[in-house]
């Protein structure tokens, strides 16, 4: 029997920071270093180099022995498939970005924004054949749409950019990232990995600053649904540079908050919120133009959202309060995205908080909210069973991820935050779930 998670655990495993889940883990059983050794048979200094990544976390076997000790599930620490392959490692910790950079400082700067990924880039160079060969499954099997799309943007973002392809006419470029906009929103990512190499290219190749940022901000918002892998620090980068050149305020505004994302999965989350309250401030709030409005409830509701992650509930609900006094200001489609964007903000701000019955109290008032599309309800259904799952509900929080998946399949086969649900439902031991070996089967998390 495993206990309740709290979020930041959860978040810890998510983003597969294993010493982390370690120090968590423990202080949760409310053991020192010396006592989680003696119940191991350890020497403390093992459990203590673990802690402060000076010793790898490789072994499987003592990987399972801490799982099973600290009462978590052995993927917890990253230990996957009947044979207990180790899929976890202990990366640096990621460098934090300026804001305001001296023109002087910016080669600086940026190289150091991008060493962040550093180690998991050169990682996922050096396993390129493996995940080619993922990407091409077996007869009969699907693919998994996690690597397709590290595999194909991989090939845009790390690739020789000497040859991008030709140039569309801006009636082409427009036409691209509207359909690839649409396989977003309906969560095809096999689609999206098909289309976004060539847009991407494209954009380039026309020198369209414009469609450039937008090109690589909805890149950012692939990669930042997988497992960190490096490349998202490269896609949101260039976003924002070709945003500033672009010099439009909106595009500008949304790769810096898919900019601030990528900083709050590395753990900067003082900079995350920082990046999105700073865009807020920057757009036109005098009602002429609704667009400036839709997006600063949604920035401010992000900047909710990082906030939760770094422990202020006080800070994220203020943030959230804001968000709906400009939300209040909308009417027709825009106010209806907006309600559901802050409903889905709600429930996952209240459950990252450790604050899962108000979340589900949020969850009650979805009945009268129309998300825009089928990505942000997939993503709203699955942020419910984390809830769900917290509160010690494996049942319906099963239930509501096969919801998730008939409205939204392509969230559900694709989304980190999935696996790492299921993967807890497989782990269940007095509580076994009928049906959930063949959902992670779908979800490709090894039974």
């Amino acid at each position: 029997m495993f206990l309740v998670m709290s979020s930041p655990l959860l978040d810890a495993i998510e983003r597969r920071d294993y010493p982390a889940v370690l120090q968590l883990a423990r202080e949760r059983a409310g053991w020192s270093q010396t006592e989680l050794a003696r119940r191991l048979g350890f020497h403390p200094s093992v459990i203590s180099k673990m802690e402060a990544r000076r010793r790898r976390m490789e072994n499987v076997v003592t990987l399972r022995r801490l799982a099973e000790v600290l009462q978590l599930p052995a993927s917890a620490f990253g230990v996957e498939g009947a044979e207990g392959v180790a899929t976890g490692r202990i990366d640096p910790a990621p460098s934090r970005v300026g804001s305001k950079p001296a023109p002087e400082e910016d080669d600086v700067r940026r190289r150091s924004f991008l060493k962040a990924g550093g180690v998991a880039i050169g990682a996922a160079v050096a396993g390129a054949p493996a995940a080619e060969a993922a990407a091409s499954p077996a007869p009969g099997a699907l693919p998994d749409p996690a690597v397709v799309l590290t595999t194909r943007l991989s090939d845009v973002l790390l690739g020789s950019r000497a040859s991008i392809g030709p140039a569309l006419p801006t009636v082409g470029l427009t036409r691209a990232l509207a359909a690839a906009r649409a396989s977003f929103g309906k969560s095809d990512f096999l689609a999206l990995a098909d289309q976004m190499p060539a847009l991407v290219r494209a954009a380039e190749a026309a020198q369209d600053a414009g469609a450039t940022a937008q090109a690589y901000t909805l890149v950012t918002r692939a990669l930042v649904k997988l497992r960190p892998a490096g490349l998202e620090w490269i896609s949101a980068d260039r976003a924002v540079r070709a945003a500033e050149a672009a010099g439009q305020p909106l595009i500008l505004a949304e790769a810096e908050r898919m900019l601030s994302g990528v900083c709050r999965r590395a753990g900067d989350r003082d900079r995350a919120g920082t990046l999105v309250v700073q865009a807020a401030d920057r757009l036109a709030l005098d009602g002429r133009d609704p667009r400036h409005l839709l997006l600063h409830a949604s920035l401010l509701c992000t900047g909710g959202y990082s906030a939760a992650r770094a422990g202020d509930g006080a800070r994220a609900r203020d943030l959230l309060t804001e968000a709906a006094a400009t939300a209040s200001r909308l009417d027709g489609a825009g106010a209806a995205r907006a309600r559901a964007n802050l409903l889905s903000h709600r429930v996952s701000v209240e459950q990252l908080l450790g604050e899962p019955a108000a979340a589900l109290q949020h969850a009650r008032t979805a009945r009268g909210v129309q998300f825009p599309d089928l990505e942000r309800e997939g993503r709203y259904l699955v942020d419910l069973a984390a809830v769900q799952l917290q509160l010690g509900q494996p049942g319906p929080a099963y239930s509501t991820l096969l919801a998730a998946e008939r409205r939204a399949p392509g969230e559900v086969h694709t989304r980190a935050a999935v696996r790492t649900i299921v993967g807890a439902l497989l782990d269940q031991k007095r509580a076994a779930v009928p049906g959930i070996r063949d959902l992670a089967a779908r979800v490709h998390v090894p039974a």
